[in-house]
């Protein structure tokens, strides 16, 4: 009795093995068979032309932003130049200020010159009439001064025109 006992026992004790083996082997049959939908899903034309979409678009991506840095590139180069140029203009605008003041005041001399030509041609006259207080040392120096007057008057002419 004990060994019919024992037999039941072990018979009780093979059932759930056999059955926790075929549970296992469901189981596995269930993911090997999610495994093959997964990858005949994986391997579709759809999900191959979205990979395909998705790297055209990171290429284009890639391109996009180098051309960006390109752009960013040539902007700094043209703002130096920009920063250059106004450099240039302020200091070509001072440069044509103190021009015209030498202008006008050479044209302001012009002005003067003939005005000191007149009174210095008129000088021998004063001379003349004062008669004994000048003498003759007096009117060749007042002459000298007449003529440098003439030369200056005409020479200041020629660089203004």
């Amino acid at each position: 009795m004990v060994d019919h006992l024992n037999e039941s026992v072990l018979r009780c004790c093979k059932l759930p093995r056999c059955l926790c083996f075929l549970l296992l082997l469901v189981i596995l049959m269930a993911l090997l068979v999610a495994l093959v939908i997964f990858a005949v899903r994986a391997n579709s034309k759809h999900c191959t032309d979205g990979l395909q979409a998705e790297q055209e678009c990171q290429n284009l991506t890639r391109y996009v932003q180098h051309q960006l840095t390109q752009a960013q590139e040539v902007l700094q180069k043209m703002e130096v130049q920009a920063a250059t140029c106004n450099q240039t203009v302020v200091t070509l605008r001072d440069s044509l200020k103190m021009e015209q003041a030498q202008v006008a005041e050479l044209q302001g001399e012009k002005s003067i010159r003939p005005a000191r030509l007149g009174s210095c041609l008129s000088c021998p006259d004063l001379y003349s009439r004062r008669g004994s207080e000048a003498s003759a040392e007096n009117n060749s120096s007042s002459c000298s001064s007449v003529l440098f007057a003439v030369v200056m008057v005409v020479v200041l002419e020629a660089l203004l025109i």
